[in-house]
């Protein structure tokens, strides 16, 4: 038999029988839809996740009381937390120091502020979901862009001004269409007078990253931390981002903050560091830990459904060869070699599971994009994927097809024509 007989033999095969073909393929649906949402999703997110990181820049170091870490069903202990907030705090002093360095480009203290902050003008309030103490070197380092306005100036810190930087889910919410420069708004019943507006970033991970809204550093130290107390709470100390020239490398970068540091802090050679320099890669490193495990996960779900139907296929395959042995017997009998019937059911087999694995792929993109459209996780379809999709339930069926093709090779010509 050519290609186009062996093709048309498997597909009057499906339609003859579509329901049984339909739940005989089921697992080979469900297997490789599996594969093809979660890749899909997983992609959606490297993309947006790398292009996000990538707008930090990759000579970014960010010193703080405590080095990042990512564990899965554990973490540091509360002894570990209770040692790791007696830590000194860094300062603006550190700070200062640090941007003299000549690897140093440029650097930001950042205060965090943690809490329930509301913005208000006049007859609306607005959650803010990031208030942050900044200087005018903070937007360069953190990816941010000014939509309109002005950045924070030298005065706006030693005079500790208080003025803001809303992000754009902030002006969007409070001003509407209207022009939010050189207005006064409230934050927790203080008054702040807005002088820029960040250009509009997106979502990473369910995150607002627009729902942001930046003072300065000093005055965000003066008005929401507790007053002639060098030490914050842990989530709430302060935290200094450092740019490196693209000329050094974050390894002689990272010793000079680290030795400098350790001067300053007065640490003696045989005493740990009690601060931590952290960067980029550490948080793509947790993001490829993160997603290997799902990815782990969806190979261990769609490997299960991808078995079940391939012992669907193997079950259905050996009951068509039972229901069509006359056929076989009189294909044998007019001519047909023993290689010609193992090679149109072994066909049959990869056909049927080709076709489950086509619907897999069409069921995938589906759930991909509706996960898309009702949450913040993004979505992209690799061609790759639907490769890797078609190309997994090709071989399931060529290898569970190939026990029922050959027992439909080996009968005996006269005995399969006396079959009732």
């Amino acid at each position: 038999m050519d290609l186009r007989s062996l093709l048309k033999t498997a597909y009057l095969g499906l339609k003859a029988n579509k329901l049984r073909s339909l739940l005989t393929t089921l697992g080979i649906i469900i297997g490789v839809g599996t594969v093809i949402s979660m890749v899909s999703i997983i992609e959606g997110m490297n993309k947006y996740t790398y292009k996000v990181l990538g707008s930090i820049g990759s000579k970014t170091i960010y010193v703080q009381k405590w080095k990042w870490m990512v564990s899965f069903g554990g973490g540091r202990s509360s002894k570990e937390w209770r040692e790791i907030a007696r830590r000194r705090d860094l300062t603006i002093e550190d700070a200062e120091a640090i941007a003299k360095l000549p690897s140093v480009e440029l650097v930001s203290p950042e205060q965090p502020l943690f809490g329930d902050y509301k913005a208000e003008y006049r007859s609306k309030e607005v959650d803010i979901g990031s208030l942050s103490g900044v200087n005018g070197q903070y937007l360069a380092l953190s990816g941010y862009e000014l939509e309109e306005g002005r950045n924070f100036t030298d005065a706006d810190m030693l005079g500790r001004r208080q003025v803001v930087i809303l992000g754009y889910y902030q002006a969007d919410n409070l001003f509407g269409d209207e022009d939010p420069l050189g207005k006064e708004i409230s934050i927790n019943n203080r008054s702040f007078y807005v002088i820029g507006v960040l250009k509009k970033r997106g979502q990473l991970l369910g995150n607002n990253l627009d729902n942001v809204v930046l003072m300065p550093v000093t005055t965000a130290q003066k008005l929401f931390t507790r007053k002639g107390s060098s030490r914050f709470n842990l989530w709430q100390s302060l935290r200094i981002v450092v740019k490196l020239r693209d000329d050094v490398s974050m390894e002689k970068g990272m010793e000079e903050i680290e030795e400098l540091l350790r001067m300053r802090r007065g640490l003696r050679f045989d005493q740990e560091d009690d601060f931590a320099l952290n960067t980029q890669e550490m948080l793509l490193e947790a993001y490829r830990k993160l997603t290997t495990g799902i990815f782990l996960a969806m190979i261990g779900i769609a490997s299960l459904a991808l078995l079940v139907g391939g012992i669907g296929i193997m079950n259905i395959m050996l009951v068509s060869v039972t229901e069509r042995t006359r056929e076989i017997g009189v294909r044998m009998a007019v001519g047909a070699k023993r290689r010609e019937i193992l090679l149109q059911f072994i066909f049959e087999a990869v056909f049927l599971t080709s076709a489950g694995g086509l619907l897999g792929v069409m069921l995938g993109f589906m759930i991909a994009k509706l996960v898309d459209l009702l949450t913040p996780l993004p979505s992209a379809m690799p061609f790759w994927s639907v490769l890797l999709g078609l190309g997994f339930s090709g071989v399931v069926g060529l290898f569970f097809g190939i026990y029922p093709a050959s027992k439909a090779s080996k009968m005996d010509p006269i005995v399969a024509l006396r079959y009732e």
